[in-house]
């Protein structure tokens, strides 16, 4: 007789044995649900998913507690979930940074501008577990720069000795590497002003400190809208219902432009299969209910996914930021 996992599962129902089997089943009563966050409390990601751990708290009838871990680029918080143990209590997130810490840990200068080494390896060491939101952005520019539409843009910063500023969370941010693929897709001349947060970019930007920026449309619209900031293109497949009158870098004459940043839950890699596909079921069936988007209506768009989706996201995410990184870093 063929000793299946199916048999195996059948006689750990009856009491016969523990197994993975009954570990997921009990699963997650043992303990609150710790979800580890790379960022600041406040922030984006960590709004969302304290938003989204209330509403699965209910369904799996546990307590679910954010445990932010800010620094080095999301990587102080990741690897704390790489090396957490695979039992369903402890999963985390992670946003673009994770494909590109990954595209640039080959680089020798990886270390000094990411502020630690990648002691982990994005594909392997985790699994998607299901998305979280979807982060669209904009380009903006302060009042005062004679620029209204990208090709302005463009050829305005063509036109200067030095070229454009632009702010940025960093050299190596999404934000970074967003800017030099718009570089490297028009011809602009733009220069990284590197600043420790969203806030004090924006400050620079509204003062006329620096030029122009990406920032998340749910953030630029208070600005906008008060004449503050000028917006000069989404970057998204399609024009955000929140600044529908502004086009699209494709719409703009740039095709294949297509960026928005994302934020998805993953665990370590040996988690239990039947772990993963409850948590990526409840967190989905969250993230699709019009509650919740009322809820990220600051963060971002909701966005359920699959693992094979995000996985998918991932991979050709690293292939896409590997390639403005080998012509950008020198």
């Amino acid at each position: 007789m063929t000793f299946t996992r199916r048999i195996f599962c059948a006689m750990t129902a009856l009491g016969f044995a523990f197994s993975p089997c009954a570990h997921a089943q009990e699963w997650p009563a043992k303990q609150p649900i710790r979800v580890i966050v790379p960022y600041p409390a406040g922030g984006n990601a960590d709004s969302a998913v304290r938003a989204l751990g209330e509403a699965i708290g209910g369904p799996l009838k546990q307590t679910v507690i954010v445990d932010n871990r800010p620094g080095a680029s999301s990587i102080i918080g990741t690897e704390a979930v790489a090396r957490a143990p695979a039992d369903g209590y402890t999963i985390g997130v992670v946003s673009d940074s994770h494909a590109i810490n990954q595209a640039m840990a080959k680089y020798p200068k990886a270390a000094a501008i990411l502020g630690a080494k990648v002691p982990y390896d994005a594909q392997r060491d985790f699994v998607p577990v299901a998305g979280t939101i979807l982060i669209p952005l904009v380009l903006v520019v302060n009042p005062k720069v004679p620029a209204r539409s990208v090709k302005e843009l463009v050829q305005l910063s063509k036109s200067r000795n030095s070229g454009m500023n632009f702010g940025t969370m960093g050299t190596g941010s999404p934000w970074s590497i967003h800017m030099h693929q718009i570089n490297e897709a028009t011809g602009a001349v733009f220069v990284d002003v590197p600043y420790k947060g969203l806030a004090p970019a924006a400050t620079d930007l509204i003062g006329g400190q620096t030029d122009t920026m990406l920032m998340p449309v749910h953030y630029a619209q208070q600005y906008i809208k008060t004449g503050k900031l000028v917006p000069i293109a989404t970057l998204g497949a399609k024009r955000h219902p929140l600044l529908p009158e502004v086009p699209t870098l494709v719409e703009s004459g740039y095709p294949g432009l297509e960026i928005s940043n994302y934020i998805f839950f993953v665990a370590p890699a040996a988690t239990p299969p039947a772990i993963v596909q409850r948590l990526g079921q409840e967190l989905n069936a969250a993230l699709k209910t019009p509650a919740m988007k009322d809820k990220l209506a600051m963060s971002g768009d909701p966005y359920p996914a699959e693992p094979a989706e995000l996985s998918a996201r991932l991979a050709r995410d690293i292939a896409t930021y590997g390639k403005v990184i080998q012509n950008t870093l020198k």
